[in-house]
């Protein structure tokens, strides 16, 4: 084993919170200072300070209100749905209950080569027009998110799954569980940390999604990520900068939750 001397772990712990420093606490020091701030470029004073933007973000324009509506609920209804198909693909594949089940396994990764503005551009082409006639509803962009995310829960449900023994699934049915109450009772309950750690990401990256949502989204459908970009070349960025914090919070509140309910570090474990 390396042991390493007192300067030397100095130097490397200065070292990373550098690193740390220019990825992290700058930008996020930055992004409360805009915030809170009257105008973002007159940095910190207490007569610059101002809970306005929060409530321009929350209250006041009712589009920021509906696109953060529209944010959350597309990526948890992508996360939810992800996560029950990745963790049936995987389940299939590892325990061969269908033939085919590595085409299928392919199939479900496929969307992982395909860039997210061609994607999009796909969809688009393929339920805009009729019969599906989806274009400007949230269902368009669901499906969306759900293709494109996918293989996040496939494969992090596949990991999870193949450091789970079949032997454990095969004592519960000799005991006299049928198959769908060993699924519920038994393989449910020991992922659950990976399936909610799967989901948590999609989750995220679905409210920070831009690439799909740019030709999906209608005026009633808009996320926060295409707001932005309109906010952004108006110059409202102290209410970007809130609404930035709005989604931290949001974000941060779930993480909590899942390391109260499964562990701090549930997001790492697979079983």
């Amino acid at each position: 084993m390396l042991r390493l001397s007192a300067t030397s772990r100095w130097m490397l712990l200065g070292y990373a919170l550098v690193i740390a420093s220019l990825s992290v606490f700058m930008p996020l020091y930055i992004l409360l200072q805009a915030a809170f701030s009257t105008s973002w470029t007159a940095g910190w004073a207490f007569s610059n300070l101002t809970l306005v933007n929060f409530q321009q973000a929350l209250i006041s324009q009712p589009t920021i209100r509906q696109s953060l509506s529209n944010t959350f609920t597309y990526s948890i209804a992508a996360a939810t749905i992800c996560a029950v198909l990745g963790f049936g693909v995987a389940y299939i594949l590892q325990r061969r209950v269908l033939p085919l089940a590595n085409m299928l396994a392919g199939i479900t990764l496929a969307p992982f080569a395909v860039p997210g503005i061609v994607l999009a551009i796909c969809f688009y082409a393929a339920y805009a027009p009729p019969p599906f006639s989806l274009y400007g509803l949230g269902a368009l962009i669901v499906i969306a998110f759900v293709t494109r995310f996918l293989p996040i829960a496939f494969t992090s449900s596949n990991s999870a799954l193949q450091s789970m023994h079949p032997e454990l699934e095969e004592s519960a049915r000799i005991a006299g569980g049928g198959p769908f109450r060993v699924l519920w009772e038994v393989v449910l309950p020991v992922l659950k940390s990976a399936l909610f750690g799967s989901w948590l990401i999609i989750f995220i990256i679905g409210t920070r999604e831009l690439s799909t949502a740019m030709f999906l989204s209608g005026p009633q459908t808009r996320v926060i990520s295409i707001l932005t970009i309109e906010m952004s070349e108006q110059g409202q960025y102290e209410i970007l900068s809130a609404i930035a914090v709005l989604l931290l919070f949001a974000t941060g509140v779930l993480t909590s939750l899942g390391s109260i309910l499964l562990g701090r570090d549930f997001m790492l474990r697979r079983t």
